[in-house]
């Protein structure tokens, strides 16, 4: 930064958060722009580092109500070029450098602001060495090419949230996010990669199984494998790191199941009198032997759903807790309640008898080996699969997760893992904005966004309608990824971020496609940005987000 451009002075009124500067001639029309970063030089190497959040030229002889308003109203010719103009632009206090410190003393009246390129030095600038451990660079600040900002992975368990219309570029942004992640540096100049769960709603990310399955290799992950129905075709012709999706119910505790049994059937709302009803009819079996007493944190109770005498059994005894003074609505609606869960297992869908199923070693595959596993809730992965039988996934998942990482603390081991789930307004719904008849998985998933970050589970919701996902939940994410959201969201944004600086909410719902605001704890300096998103690998394809309709068109012509 030797030398800088002086561009301008500071006018009197500053205060630590905002200031007025005046443009010198030479930096008017243009050169100096809104979102352009400038600092104000101290002494001995510090700086007030600043963002320009407004432009206002001014003009004497343009001014509305002035003398020369009658001669611009007959196109008559004005001397503007003797005319008192000047360009102020207003400046947001961001910090003082280096390492963007907090201000105490603000700006004074006569002290020069000159140009800098946040790209030549961002150790001065964020305090952040080039390599520094467990900082991953991200996307490019707007304005300025090869100028990404430092994100810390220590605020991941911390939960994030990514927001963006259709077309905002917000998947391509999580699959950049995703890719920077498996490439974390260590102090050893080693690489390391995060482990993750992805639930892809619209095989946004489902090329990443495709690559590692051509390369064997994807940064520091050691595998990749996605997840189908065993009724897809995929699942049928048996691809290389894709496996049947199944469910193992003896990861569940008694009361767990019983609550995931009667809110299957109420479509997500619990019964109390019905899952006591169900928690009693388990005691009853375990008592008599039927089934086995849990061991080792993992019960028997897969076998009440995929065994046909056994089920039997559990309706005969379900006979016997109403003549033992069971109420006969309760005993009714528990029998109907098994029934519809019993049908899950059916020809079609199998979750409870394909082999292998998603349990506590899988979870501890994906986190030992720093594994990616990929949930392929799309059409091609979950050809037919209601909403509801996707949120019966998710709150198994969530469960099950949660179960794991309790008993990971418990037993002294440190384990992280990033849970990442699309379309999250599905699974955690904000019922009075968005009613979508069902929500199994929002209590399960709520207790991993309040307690989950003690024990190294992070969650990223990731939606387009930000006001359609619960508020409670959102509050508990401390990072946020804001691409261009529609005019209903913005004021919901603004709240559950916590606030965001005019300059930047203003341009909420115009960002350009691939641009966002960083905002949150994952930022190693304590101010949002406006960035552009980082490119993907180039030799990772899109497919099916990529449309080819002329090529179709052609095809149909023929």
């Amino acid at each position: 930064m030797a030398e800088p451009e002086a561009v301008g002075v500071i006018l009197s009124g500053a205060s630590t958060e905002s200031a007025d500067c005046q443009l010198y001639d030479y930096a008017e029309r243009g050169k100096i722009r809104e979102g352009m970063f400038l600092l104000i030089p101290r002494d001995e190497g510090r700086g007030i580092l600043v963002r320009v959040a407004k432009m206002i030229p001014s003009n004497e002889y343009y001014t509305k109500g002035d003398a020369w308003s009658e001669a611009r109203r007959r196109r008559l010719p004005i001397p503007d070029q003797i005319a008192r103009q000047y360009e102020v632009c207003e400046l947001e206090i961001l910090g003082e450098v280096p390492k963007l410190h907090s201000l105490s003393v603000p700006p004074y009246a006569g002290e020069q602001v000159v140009k800098i390129d946040v790209s030549q030095n961002p150790e001065r600038i964020f305090g952040v060495k080039k390599q520094e451990p467990g900082v991953i660079w991200y996307g490019s600040l707007v304005g300025y090419e090869k100028s990404p900002i430092p994100l810390t992975i220590e605020g991941i368990p911390m939960h994030l949230a990514v927001f963006g219309t259709t077309g905002s570029g917000k998947s391509y942004g999580v699959g950049a996010f995703i890719e920077q992640l498996v490439n974390i540096y260590d102090t050893d100049s080693s690489i390391l990669s995060l482990p993750m769960l992805i639930v892809d709603a619209n095989a946004d990310y489902i090329d990443y199984a495709e690559y590692f399955k051509k390369k064997e290799s994807f940064g520091a992950a050691s595998d990749i494998v996605r997840y189908v129905f065993p009724n897809s075709r995929e699942a049928r012709i048996r691809k290389p790191h894709t496996r049947q999706l199944a469910i193992n119910l003896n990861f569940l505790g008694r009361r767990d199941l019983a609550e995931i049994i009667v809110s299957y059937y109420h479509g997500g709302s619990r019964e109390e009198l019905q899952v006591s009803a169900i928690e009693s009819l388990i005691g009853r079996l375990e008592d008599q032997g039927l089934i086995a007493r849990p061991q080792n944190n993992e019960a028997d109770y897969q076998r009440i759903f995929t065994s046909e005498e056994m089920f039997e059994r559990v309706l005969d005894e379900l006979d016997q807790m109403q003549r033992d003074g069971l109420h006969p609505a309760t005993k009714r609606a528990v029998e109907t309640a098994m029934h519809k869960f019993h049908d899950i297992d059916s020809l079609e869908y199998r979750l409870f008898s394909t082999q292998p199923q998603f349990g506590f070693g899988s979870v501890d595959q994906l986190t030992q080996n720093r594994e990616i596993a990929i949930i392929d809730f799309s059409a091609d992965g979950a050809p037919g699969v209601s909403l509801a039988l996707k949120q019966l996934i998710m709150s198994y998942l969530a469960a099950v997760l949660y179960s794991r990482f309790t008993q990971y603390k418990i037993q002294g081991e440190e384990r992280y893992l990033l849970f990442i789930i699309e379309e999250a307004q599905n699974y955690v719904p904000n019922l009075s904005e968005y009613d979508v008849g069902y929500s199994l998985a929002k209590e399960k998933l709520a207790i991993i966004a309040t307690q989950g970050r003690k024990f190294g589970l992070g969650l990223c919701l990731v939606s387009q309608r930000p006001s359609f996902v619960d508020p409670v939940v959102l509050s508990m994410c401390n990072s946020f990824f804001i691409h261009r959201v529609s005019p209903q969201d913005v004021s919901f944004v603004e709240k559950v971020t916590g606030g965001l600086p005019a300059s930047l909410s203003r341009r909420l719902t115009r960002l350009e496609q691939g641009e966002l605001i960083v905002h949150g704890q994952m930022n190693k300096v304590p101010i949002p940005f406006l960035i552009k998103g980082p490119s993907r690998q180039p030799d990772i394809g899109h497919s099916y987000g990529t449309t080819k309709v002329l090529e179709g068109l052609r095809r149909l012509k023929r």
